[in-house]
């Protein structure tokens, strides 16, 4: 079992893990065959020590988390819409462990689409909140300046930035487009709710209940509403998938499909919890303010945001240092409860490159893959996979090749 707790979250047709020392992601390309990069996360803004003071850290965090999920997540819709406008879909690359067509499904035909990508921000914006993280660490997103990992690796690390500069635009567009939409549906459309109908009758703790209860009505609605487009639904399906390897991890076995069938899609670590102690806070620091004039009153539920996601970052941090509590196990089970709709069962060929995405990033912390794990036959990923336009080297990616699977 590893002594580091790894997290991570789904991507479109792929999974994301972070490690201590660096993160890694596996997709599962239309052509059917596995392919992974890796990318350090003990450099920059990740490796400074000051800014892993209690309530800074939970919002450093938090950026980092979305994004670079949110770079991944373009970048994993790229992949796909890129090799299914070349023709590649369907065809699987020589020696690629899995069927022919595995990545063709109904989540990678229309995995690029910019139009779908939009109006599934706020997916995007809560699948890179939820991501999964070990609250009981505080050094949990980061490492220690000038950590590498070990092999051939460690000098081939020096080059991985992540997403070329071409990505910088549609990333950063689809970054604001989340918030502002993420902020809009779940913190003011529920104010200007409870102000139409309660705030007619009570301005105190009774508005501010149903603003908090409206928020989760909207919260939970809007996942179930989203969850029946096939898209989404593989992700929550890939979603599932890094649940069950990390559970593998864990429990001490090997990271095998059959191994990773013997545990829920669910995992108290999700960051899931972070979303549901959000809206629970959000209930209580709103009742704290109190009456205000309107346009403070939607001012406060802006400004308040990173606020309250500091505190609950912080009693997450309590709540995993004592889960083994009873009374603490049942105050997080909501998150528990949700994940039933943010999670499903996954695919075998899921599983799969869950499990190529966990010993990617096992191997870049330089930390041993358990005995016994399968050895599923994946690529590193190609830069022309997310190249901005055929023939273009803008938009390019350095990736980590070293140690390939052979």
């Amino acid at each position: 079992m590893a002594r580091y707790q790894y997290g991570g979250q789904a991507l479109i047709e792929g999974v994301l893990m972070r490690g201590r020392n660096a993160l890694a992601v596996a997709l599962r390309h239309p052509d059917g065959s596995i392919v992974w990069a890796t990318e350090r996360l003990d450099i920059g803004l990740r490796a400074r020590r000051a800014l892993k003071m209690p309530f800074l850290r939970g919002l450093v965090l938090l950026y980092d988390t979305l994004v670079t999920g949110t770079r991944w997540l373009v970048r994993s819709a790229t992949v796909q819409a890129i090799a299914l406008e070349r023709g590649e879909a369907g065809r699987e690359d020589e020696g690629a462990n899995g069927d022919a067509g595995k990545g063709s499904g109904p989540g990678a035909a229309s995995a690029g689409s910019a139009l779908q990508m939009l109006l599934f921000a706020p997916v995007a914006w809560i699948v890179g909140a939820a991501s999964d993280g070990d609250y009981s660490d505080p050094d949990a997103a980061t490492a220690r300046p000038g950590a590498a990992a070990s092999g051939p690796d460690s000098a081939a690390s020096r080059s991985e930035q992540g997403l070329g500069k071409g990505y910088t635009v549609a990333v950063g567009g689809m970054l604001l487009f989340s918030l502002v939409i993420g902020i809009s549906v779940f913190f003011l459309v529920p104010l200007l709710l409870a102000q139409a109908t309660v705030g007619r009758v009570d301005q105190g703790f009774g508005l501010q209940l149903s603003e908090g209860v409206i928020r989760v009505v909207i919260f939970i609605g809007y996942l179930l509403v989203v969850g029946q487009a096939s898209d989404v639904r593989r992700t929550f399906q890939y979603h599932g998938a890094e649940h069950m390897s990390i559970h593998a991890l864990e429990g001490g076995d090997p990271l095998t499909t059959e191994s990773a069938r013997k545990y829920p899609t669910a995992h108290p670590r999700c960051g899931t919890e972070f979303l549901v102690v959000v809206l629970l806070v959000s209930i209580l620091a709103f009742a704290v303010i109190g009456k205000l004039p309107p346009l403070l009153l939607v001012g406060s539920r802006i400004v308040l945001v990173p606020v309250i996601a500091a505190i609950s970052y912080e009693l997450l941090q309590l709540g995993a240092r004592h889960r083994r509590h009873t009374l603490v196990r049942w105050l997080w089970s909501p998150g528990i409860w949700v994940q039933k709709i943010t999670t499903r069962q996954p695919t075998d060929d899921m599983i799969e490159v869950a499990i190529v995405s966990l010993q990617r990033a096992l191997v870049a912390d330089g930390a041993e893959i358990p005995a016994g794990s399968a050895d599923y036959r994946s690529r590193p990923l190609d830069p022309a996979d997310t190249a901005a336009a055929p023939g273009s080297s803008e938009g390019t990616v350095k990736v980590n090749t070293a140690g390939v699977d052979s």
